[in-house]
């Protein structure tokens, strides 16, 4: 197979996921489309009936990746590709399909296309490798941390053409066999929000290409709970702190060495 995708609901109804499952299940690349109910909590899917899709329930709700990683688990080898999809994402036919071809032809372990909001501005998928500092000032100084959120979000990049960055947003990722077999999949112990960072740090770490793709494009609504929901936001610390307790806090010389991999090659506007 070419690509399965993974969706991960929980307490989703049918409406929330429509346009995503609709999109997904038009593109020719895409052989099936497994949908984890996180939780079992969506029982509007025993009506779900279509040949390109599975139903994978599980009792218990133990995250984002983990979520992800049972489709890792029951599919990750059987295909050249895994497509790690938010349920509140959109697209025309065809833009799997693109990133798809642009994978094969880099050979890249790991991908994104470009992600834009819905009145079409963009979304900055695209980051370094963060510091405890930047995430502080991101949630809580905004308005004093333009010019270190704009170095940080890869603002100066050139958009239109492809090029390295060492933190991918986790709401649309293409990712090879070849990588899962390497890094095994999600690290569960983020329950929600960083794991993608995680995630994109080893695949750098095992030497896999890990790129953007500038010749597909994805909508997402982006929720942002974490800035409108106090539960939300103890997740996000909760993983933060994980994170940098995992990789350092003020001294990460990987990242260091990934961050500057990236500036010094970036294409810029």
């Amino acid at each position: 197979m070419k690509i399965i995708a993974s969706l991960v609901l929980y307490k989703h109804v049918y409406k929330d996921v429509e346009n995503t499952l609709r999109a997904l299940l038009n593109e020719e690349s895409i052989d099936k489309v497994c949908i984890v109910d996180n939780g079992n909590h969506c029982h509007w899917l025993k009506d779900l009936t279509h040949p390109k899709v599975e139903i994978i329930k599980l009792a218990e709700n133990r995250g984002f990746g983990s979520g992800h990683n049972a489709v890792f688990n029951h599919y990750g080898q059987r295909c050249e590709y895994v497509l790690i999809c938010n349920p509140d994402i959109s697209f025309v036919s065809g833009e799997v399909d693109a990133l798809y071809h642009y994978c094969q032809k880099r050979q890249c372990g790991l991908a994104i296309p470009k992600v834009v909001y819905p009145d079409g501005s963009l979304q900055h998928g695209c980051k370094l490798l963060p510091t405890p500092w930047q995430l502080f000032m991101r949630r809580f100084g905004a308005s004093f941390s333009r010019g270190m959120n704009h170095a940080y979000e890869l603002q100066q990049a050139n958009y239109n053409t492809g090029f390295f960055a060492p933190s991918l947003s986790g709401c649309f990722m293409l990712i090879s066999s070849e990588a899962l077999n390497a890094i095994g999949g999600f690290d569960e112990r983020y329950f929600l929000y960083m794991e993608d960072v995680d995630l994109s740090r080893r695949v750098c770490t095992a030497n896999l290409r890990v790129e953007y793709c500038p010749s597909s494009t994805v909508v997402h609504e982006s929720q942002r709970r974490s800035y409108r929901d106090f539960t939300f936001l103890l997740y996000h610390i909760t993983s933060a702190i994980k994170y940098f307790n995992k990789w350092g806090w003020l001294i990460d010389k990987e990242r260091e060495a990934l961050n500057s991999r990236c500036l010094s090659a970036l294409p810029k506007k």
